[in-house]
Parts: C-alpha cells; structure tokens; sequence
C-alpha cells in the first residue's frame, strides 16, 4: 500500500475545507431553514378555573369548554416550514396548585398509533410522542421539559443554555413531581397532564410571563411539528430562544421545595457462639433556598437501589469510563463535568456529600464537596464552578478541583472554558492545569474548536495541546499514556441533501481526518476517513458505508491499515425498536496482545 505522508494529509484537509465553503456557497440560502414569515411571537393563554380536570386522558371536563385552544402546529420534519399534515390542539388552564394541559393528537389513522409500553424516563422511539417545553424565568436559556406518550408514560428533563448541547447536554437525571393520562381515541390520542407548581421554579411576583412550546412527532408519518416554529438547525423545543409565550399565570407560588428521604437498615447474623446486630442509617436532603439556588446533601447515603452498571470487555489500554447513576452525584452534573476535570465515579463510598448549586442573575454557580471511605485517611473532594453569560449566548467559565488525603497526598486542577456562538458558528476554548506533588512544569492542556453547523451543512475543526505531565486521574477522567504528551488536529465535513425521491430522505457524506503526534515519536500518526456515505430512507431506516485508511504510530514503529464497513440500520419495525445488522473488516492493533493484524465482524444489535 502506498503510504502518504503528512504534507499529502494536510493538503487533502484543506481541500476538504475548499469543497465545504465551495458547496456552500453555490447551494446558497436553500441550506437553512425557511421559517414561515411573521414578526409576532405566538401566545399561549391560560384561563385559571375553580374546578380543575380529572387527569385521565378524557378532554370532557367542563374546564375545558373555558379553554383557549390553540394550534397551527408547523412542520420541523419532513417538510420544513409546512403545516402538521396532521394538526394538534392544545388546551391550557390552572388553578392555585398546579398547571394543567389538554392535548388533543388528530391521527386520520388511530390505529398505527404506536404507544410503546416502557418505564418511565425510558426513550418512547419509536413511538408517537408530546413533548412541552416551560422557559419559566422567560430567559430564553433553560427550560423544564415534560414528554408524554399516548399511555400517558412520562419522561422529564432539564436544559440549559438554549439548547446549545443538544439532547445530549440535557440534565435527564432531573424528576419532578407531575401526573399525565394518555388514551387512543377514534379521532388519534389525547393526554391529560397535571404539573404543579411547587414542582417548577420560577420568579416570586403577581403576573408571569413564561417561554412555551410544545413538539408532537408523529410515527405513522415519520413527522415531527411544533407549535411555535423549530427548524431542523435549531434541533427541538429545548431551542427556547424560539419558543413562544405563556400568558395569563397570576398570583402563583413555587413552593417550599423541600425534600428528606431518610433510610434505616437493620440486621442480625446468628452463629452458634454469638449473634450479633448491626443497624445502619443516612439521609438524602434538598432544599431550594431560593427560586434558582438549591441545596443538597447526603449523609452515608444509600446506592444499594441504584443499577448496576452494565458488563464491558475493555480491549484497550485505558481504564473504561462509566456514566454515573447515583442522584446526589446526577443532578446539575453538567455544572462539574466541563473539561473532564472532574469525574464523580472517582467518590466511590461517600460518608457525606454536599452541594450548591444554581444562578444568579447572569452568574451560574456550582459547589460539591464529600468525604470518601479509602484505606488509611479518608479523603476530601471540593469541586467549584463560576460561569458567567456573555454576549448574546455565550459564556465564560472556571473550574476549580480538588483531592486532600494528607498534607503531602493531594491532587488538584483549575480550568477555564469560553464558549462563544454567534448564529450557527461556535467556537469553543479550554485551557487547564494540574498541580500534584513533585510536578512543575509541562503539566497543562489546552483545546481549540471552531464548528459552523446547519442540518444540511457542517464543518469544524480543532486543535489539542497536551503536556506530558498533565494529570488528573486522582480527580477526573482524561485517558493518556503516562508522561507523554500530544498535539492532536482534527478536522470535519457533513454534507447532507434530501432529495424525496426513489424512497431516499436524506443522503450524507461525512469525511474526516485526525492526526496526532506523541513527545515519544517524531512522527505523526494520523487517521483518514475518506468515505462516509448515509442514505436514508423515508420509513428512517439506513444504510452507511464507510473507508479508512490509518497511519498508526506506536513504541516507535509505523502501522499502515485501512478498514471497510457496511451496516443496515433499521428503525421501529414491529416490536423491535431498532435494530442493526452490518459488517466491519479491516486491520487493527490489539493493544491486550500487542499485535497488528485483520478483524472481521459481523454485529447484529437489536
């Protein structure tokens, strides 16, 4: 195989850049989303009533003849900018306690309603779908979300930040206290929903003003609308900046926000010369000082309920990193993890824990500290996190970490992030350094990423510096071969058409490449991913093939390869909510036996 060299890598990343902004260009503003042409926001209005609904998925209270309904429900998907070709109707009323929302889905076919019977918090796809979004402080920022399925089956989560992240930015390990009742009607499905107030947090004062919208999806249709507006750029209603209003709240209050949930054990173990009792206690307790700041604390708490993690073979040279499913630890995560100097599955048996969080005016803050039980002296955490909004929807932070077990025995890092997003563009800055015993110098990293993005066109770059001695394992979680340091460039290309014909949504093509050089190698290795091609069809099953070529730099040698993939990805047919079938063959290090050779796989994912 030839090989090429690093000249010939970095003149096909530029040209990947040129192809990009060519492409871009000529296909002009077709690429973003035509939003229909109105200078209004829409506005939701809730009529308060004496005698509030029974929550049990029938629109046939009285109070919501006193209702004002509203609709015109706008298509995100697949018709961007079209009406729902099928319309949902929204009520809204409340009383002195609670928030109350009478949806009505029309379905012209009932019967492929798909009500998917799951546990709560579980993931409804494919199944049909409400989804509300509440901008309570009306900050266009963060928002409370409440999703529903046709049985009434809740999922609810949190945002911050308009969305910026995405989903997968969102505190899901939020729960609030509410109640939903779904049915399937001969006209489609209605849900009742009841959130009450003492459950949301929002400013103390007569009259409110809150951000709404509401997103159905459709699975009959494959259709995802909103209320007010989304496109396919903007993602979903955690994109509050586009939400409309929710008028008519008056003289309501949030509540006390308090919570205690104590636990007690007890056991007695009996042997033939003894018998002995042991007793065991903690406790779990949050209060919301005020609208926006909250308190937790945990006392030897209790993670016997909590699941277990999952089995996985580890078939690389790096401890495996684990998603953390304790709550004290889960709630308001995304205030600690920037940067990954802190990584809470680090605190592994906790005698007590506590923590502050939540914003002041422009500020966003975070405090966590907790003792853990380890051989020999316990040691104590400390987390602290200052953020600042800036701009328009930016914003600029620090990070603060630290492990104390004795007076030499300490581990500790400060950071610094800033994010900046203007429209589609972002950029995104990281600088950090570790400060442990006997290390001076070359114990830093630093991290620069610059993204434009659409749904129909991407491109982005980044650029990582990482000193030999940096470290934070005793903290965090940043995998690297002990005291040897990287600079890593990496760059990307998506291109994404819908041509709504032949059966084909959307076609894609997503190139790549990745290189990075070690302190230990005078080489770069790099990583090429030439070919990467999605079709779509319109039922949202997928088919992806995709090359490779790699330069692998290790210990010195050069490693040459090249890997071929092909999958079928299938969604939502009959019982099965999705499935994968596909083949991967190429060449691979097997770090376990350090050996270069050819895998072939066959994954069959269901």
């Amino acid at each position: 195989m030839k090989r090429i060299d690093m000249k010939t890598l970095i003149l096909v990343g530029i040209w990947i850049v040129i192809i990009g902004v060519v492409v871009r260009a000529c296909l002009g503003s077709p690429l973003d989303a035509q939003p229909p042409q109105s200078d209004s926001i829409k506005t939701m209005i809730a009529v308060r009533v004496q005698n509030p609904p029974k929550i049990d998925g029938k629109l046939d209270d009285p109070c919501w003849k006193l209702a004002i309904p509203t609709s015109d429900f706008i298509q995100m998907d697949p018709e961007e900018g079209k009406p729902a070709t099928e319309q949902t109707i929204v009520r809204v009323v409340y009383d002195q306690n609670n928030l109350y929302f009478g949806i009505e889905c029309l379905d012209s076919r009932p019967d492929k309603v798909v009500a998917r019977l799951v546990p709560r918090d579980s993931n409804f796809w494919p199944g049909d779908l409400i989804s509300i979004a509440l901008d309570t402080f009306h900050d266009h920022q963060n928002c409370f979300v409440f999703q529903v399925n046709p049985l009434g089956i809740q999922r609810d989560l949190r945002s911050e930040g308009d969305g910026r992240w995405g989903w997968s930015g969102t505190d899901v390990a939020w729960d609030g206290l509410w109640w939903s009742k779904g049915r399937v009607t001969d006209k489609g499905w209605t849900v009742e929903i009841a959130i009450p107030f003492k459950t949301l947090r929002f400013p103390r004062k007569k009259e409110q003003i809150w951000g709404v919208n509401i997103q159905r999806y459709q699975s009959s249709k494959k259709e995802d609308s909103d209320w007010s507006f989304i496109s396919r750029d903007d993602g979903g209603v955690i994109k509050v900046s586009k939400a409309g209003h929710l008028l008519g709240l008056e003289e309501i209050t949030p509540g006390l926000h308090l919570e205690l949930l104590p636990y007690g054990t007890t056991r007695q173990t009996r042997k033939p010369e003894e018998s002995r009792w042991e007793r065991d206690a903690g406790l779990d307790f949050k209060y919301a000082l005020t609208s926006n700041l909250v308190l937790d604390a945990t006392l030897n708490p209790d993670f016997a309920h909590i699941e277990a993690d999952e089995e996985r073979i580890n078939l690389t040279r790096f401890e495996l990193f684990y998603r953390e499913k304790r709550p004290f630890f889960m709630e308001r995560s995304e205030l600690f993890t920037p940067m990954n100097l802190f990584y809470s599955r680090r605190i592994i048996n906790p005698k007590f824990g506590a923590k502050f969080t939540g914003k002041l005016g422009d500020w966003g803050l975070g405090f966590l500290t907790a003792v853990d039980k380890e051989e020999g002296p316990d040691p104590t955490y400390a987390v602290l996190r200052l953020q600042k909004d800036i701009l328009k929807n930016s914003s600029i932070g620090i990070l603060a970490v630290g492990k104390q077990k004795t007076e030499e025995d300490y581990s500790r890092a400060l950071g610094t992030d800033l994010d900046l997003r203007w429209e589609r563009t972002t950029a995104h800055l990281e600088l950090a350094k570790g400060f442990n015993p006997g290390i001076t110098k070359d114990d830093w990293r630093a991290l620069v990423r610059v993204r434009r993005f659409t749904d129909r066109f991407s491109i982005g770059g980044e650029l990582e510096e990482l000193r030999p001695e940096f470290n934070v394992e005793a903290t965090g979680y940043y995998p690297h071969d002990p005291h040897v340091g990287e600079r890593r460039l990496n760059g990307w290309l998506g291109l994404r058409f819908y041509p709504k014909k032949f059966g084909i949504r959307r076609i894609g093509y997503y190139p790549r490449i990745y290189t990075v050089k070690r302190t230990d190698d005078p080489k770069w290795g790099w990583y090429w991913r030439n070919i990467s091609i999605e079709l779509q069809q319109e039922n949202f099953n997928g088919i992806w093939f995709s090359h490779r070529n790699f330069h692998l730099r290790w210990q010195g040698k050069s490693y040459y390869g090249q890997a071929l993939g092909l999958s079928y990805d299938i969604q939502g047919q009959g019982f099965i909510r999705r499935a994968i079938i596909g083949t991967w063959m190429g060449d691979q290090y097997d770090w376990g036996d350090d050996y270069f050779g050819t895998v072939r796989v066959v994954p069959l994912w269901a």
